[in-house]
Parts: structure tokens; C-alpha cells; sequence
């Protein structure tokens, strides 16, 4: 009988959430209503899809491939050669989201007939086949990886894209999704929209990494090859996190990013259905680093602290927020306080004193 024991947490609490057309048939998915995981009846992942645990267990069977013998046998099948491709990957360092990725679309190539090992059978697909130009560019840029690994001689194709500017949303949009999700969800999204930080670096943050005294948050796990960093963020943030439980200790969130991902998703849909607004659906997880760059950017008019606050090495990949950010006249939001606590309040989520009037003090802070 198909298991359905949650592959990602183990829990045996699942919904049915519709099914999935495979080359076996149509297959049972379920949802976790612990994790937001979904799965299918049997636990099936393919290949492309490796998940943390799945790397884990690659890691031990490729120890053992020691000699050059096991390594030929098994480079000999395709699946064999995608989990010396794979584990090569780990070996360099690189995420688990990445291998995933790169594993997805090799194996597309071979589903649609191009044997890795032969240049020429790769390059007949990527001429024959529909692929969008950015669909493309990800396929060449994976199978450039994959040559260079094995050392397969390949001069690679070029191909024209120009990739879109980023979808920015409204401030109101992203509090919108803060507070329609649940309190865990809803501090990452907190966290996400103060820091800017990706999503794996914040599943990666540690309860060592807050400082509630100074009011900061560590990124001691960045990604991308990016430089940690400690950012200032509203007092309105640390107590969200505060206030939560330590199911995930030491961290504070479930170190797993495909667990967040898929919970936003759905979070995202039942917005834009109940908001009647479709521009939900365009906003992702990395959406909130791209407003949280514009709007640091548009404050200082300095891109050097975009960069130290991103954890940019590079300024070439901080420079796309030149093309993005309208500089416009000054607009401020503005709000009131008459007592002490209320002052304390302001000024630690941010605001700026502006002027006293009738014995009331005004604050306000850039839009």
C-alpha cells in the first residue's frame, strides 16, 4: 500500500491536493498540514528534484565511489552520470537549490532526446525545440556546467536575452501577504521584507543570530557566494520572532526553503482571489529583496550600501537597481505621539522626529 508519510517532516497528517500527470499514469498528491509539503502517494521524487534529504543520502553512496572502476560503471548510465554531476556539485559547495535546478533541466534535455555526452545531440535539441530565450540561456548555462565537470570539449552556443526588470510591488502589497499568513509564515515574510535577505539565508538563521539588545539580524549563512552581514531591523520584527516557538531549534524557521516556498504559493493565489488583485501572483519570495533594495536605494541615493546591506561582492550585480529606481521629490508617511512610550515606539520601528505642535510630537519617515 502507498505510503503517506510527509517525506520532508515524516508527519502522517496529509490532505489529498489533486492529482499528477506522470509517464506511469496520473498519480494521488497530497499536502502536509504540518509542513506545506506536497508530495505524492508513494513518496515518488524523480531525479531533478532532489530535496535536502535525498542529497544527504547521495552524499554517502558517492563516497563510495573510490575507484576509477565504479566511477566508469556507473558513469556509463545516464542516471548514474547525473548523480556523479550532482555530487561533484555538493562537493564545489554549491546549494541544494542549485543542484536542483541545474539537475531539472539536464534531464529535460535528455527526456526530449540529447545525450549529455555528445555536444552535437545537445545542440540539435536546443535548435529543434520552443524554448523561451530566458528557458534557453538556462539550459546552455547548465549543460556549460555539466561539460566543463566532465570535461567534454563544447564551444557554447550564444544566445540572445535580455532578461526582464523585476517586479516591484507596492509597500501595501507586501503587508497584505505579511498579514494574511500564519505567525511563523508571517515573521519570515517580516524578517524578509527588513533584511532583504534570501530565503534560504533566513530558513538558515539561527536564534544565536538575533541580537534583541541592538536590534539586529546576523546573515552568518549567506548565499550565492555573498558576504554576511548584520542589518538593522524594527523592534516590531524581533518580537515578532520572539514570540515564536523553537520547533526548528537552532534555528529559528524550518531549515528546509522548499517548505516556505510552497506555503507562499498558496498564500499568494488565495490573495489575489480574495483581493481580486492578479498582481499577487507575480510577487515571489526573492520579490521581497528586490523592494527592500529599491527602497534602501531610493533612501540613500548610495549604492555602496545596497551592496554591503545585499552582500554583493560585485557591484555589477547591484547596478540593476540604477535601471529600476525612480527618483521622485520626497514623500513621507507621518504619525503622532503624545505620550513616552509612544515616542520610544516610533523611534524604534524607525521614525524620525520632525516638529512639536500644540504639545503633540510629529514623526516621519520616507514612503
Amino acid at each position: 500500500m502507498a505510503s503517506r508519510e510527509c517525506p520532508n517532516c515524516h508527519s502522517k497528517r496529509n490532505w489529498k491536493d489533486g492529482t499528477r500527470e506522470t509517464n506511469s499514469g496520473l498519480i494521488q498528491r497530497f499536502l502536509c498540514r504540518d509542513c506545506g509539503f506536497r508530495h505524492s502517494e508513494n513518496s515518488y521524487k524523480e531525479l531533478w528534484t532532489i530535496e535536502n534529504h535525498q542529497l544527504c543520502a547521495l552524499e554517502e553512496e558517492a563516497k563510495k565511489l573510490d575507484s576509477a572502476t565504479e566511477i566508469n560503471t556507473v558513469a556509463g548510465d545516464e542516471k548514474g552520470q547525473l548523480i556523479e554531476y550532482a555530487w561533484k556539485l555538493k562537493k564545489r559547495g554549491l546549494q541544494e537549490n542549485t543542484i536542483q535546478v541545474r539537475l531539472f533541466l539536464l534531464n529535460q534535455l535528455i527526456r526530449l532526446g540529447a545525450d549529455l555526452n555528445v555536444p552535437d545531440s545537445v545542440e540539435t535539441v536546443l535548435a529543434t525545440e520552443k524554448f523561451t530565450a530566458a528557458k534557453k540561456k538556462q539550459l546552455v548555462s547548465s549543460y556549460i556546467s555539466y561539460t566543463r565537470l566532465f570535461r567534454i570539449a563544447w564551444e557554447p552556443i550564444k544566445v540572445k536575452y535580455e532578461p526582464k526588470q523585476p517586479f516591484i510591488p507596492t509597500h501595501e502589497e507586501l503587508v497584505s501577504l505579511i498579514h494574511g499568513a500564519g505567525r511563523r509564515s508571517a515573521t519570515f515574510l517580516q524578517v524578509a521584507l527588513d533584511t532583504g535577505a534570501r530565503a534560504g539565508e533566513i530558513c538558515k538563521l539561527r536564534w544565536t543570530d538575533i541580537n534583541t539588545e541592538n536590534l539586529t539580524i546576523s546573515i552568518n549563512t549567506p548565499e550565492k557566494n555573498s558576504r554576511a552581514r548584520t542589518l538593522k531591523v524594527t523592534q516590531k520584527t524581533i518580537e515578532m520572532i520572539t514570540a515564536l516557538s523553537k520547533k526548528y531549534n537552532p534555528y529559528i524557521f524550518n531549515p528546509n526553503p522548499i517548505t516556505m516556498k510552497s506555503n507562499f504559493a498558496q498564500l499568494r493565489e488565495r490573495l489575489a482571489e480574495t483581493h481580486k488583485n492578479p498582481r499577487f501572483k507575480q510577487i515571489h519570495l526573492h520579490t521581497f529583496r528586490h523592494f527592500y533594495a529599491c527602497n534602501l536605494f531610493r533612501k540613500t541615493k548610495n549604492l555602496k550600501i545596497v551592496q554591503d546591506a545585499l552582500g554583493h561582492k560585485s557591484m555589477m550585480n547591484t547596478e540593476i537597481y540604477t535601471r529600476i529606481v525612480v527618483f521622485r521629490e520626497e514623500e513621507y508617511y507621518s504619525a503622532i505621539a503624545k505620550t513616552v512610550e509612544e515616542v520610544r515606539k516610533l523611534a524604534e520601528d524607525g521614525w524620525n522626529f520632525f516638529c512639536e505642535m500644540d504639545g503633540v510630537k510629529i514623526f516621519r519617515k520616507p514612503k
